[in-house]
């Protein structure tokens, strides 16, 4: 029983996912490649990464309410090709972008994130609010406001994979 309980545990682990979280290690790992995302113009975001299947099916394969340590987000993967949707969970976008990155074992593939300006977005908000009145009875308001904010769009290009270094060593912006 307890080796059906190991096993399952293996084979949920290898099914959330083909990606690691965002990772540094000192030199490549066997049979991994890397994908370093990184944003044009540069800024504090939260990335979120999704891979596309053959159904157009997208599973998220990191999210992050945090922006990375240094700006740059890298992922491993298996090599192989893979389709990729980016987005930002802190900014107001168009539409996420999407790209073919391949993975090449012992390589990182530099993935360039533009962000451009797509015009302005209203964001339409309630405050629900409630308390006692001066009659001492329960009263219960609702506020409503609207902001304006800049909307982006994105476009993602996947650069020439080049060798594993870690990320402090890597160029700015690659």
């Amino acid at each position: 029983m307890r080796t059906i309980e190991c096993v399952l545990a293996i084979v949920a682990c290898l099914a959330v996912g083909c990606a690691s979280p965002n990772v540094n290690p000192s030199q490549a790992r066997a049979n991994t490649g890397y994908v370093d995302f990184h944003a044009d113009p540069p800024g504090d975001l939260y990335w979120e990464v999704s891979r596309i299947d053959d159904a157009q099916n997208p599973k998220v394969l990191f999210s992050e309410l945090k922006a990375p340590e240094g700006g740059v987000l890298r992922l491993a993967f298996p090599p192989g090709h893979y389709h990729l949707r980016i987005t930002f969970l802190n900014r107001v976008i168009k539409a996420p972008a999407e790209t073919d990155v391949d993975v090449r074992d012992g390589k990182i593939t530099p993935v360039r994130v533009q962000l451009t300006d797509a015009g302005a977005a209203s964001v339409q908000t309630i405050t629900q609010g409630s308390g006692s009145s001066a009659s001492g009875r329960f009263r219960s308001s609702n506020r409503y406001g609207s902001d304006s904010t800049v909307m982006h769009g994105l476009v993602a290009t996947a650069e020439v994979p080049i060798d594993y270094q870690p990320k402090e060593r890597m160029p700015a912006g690659h």
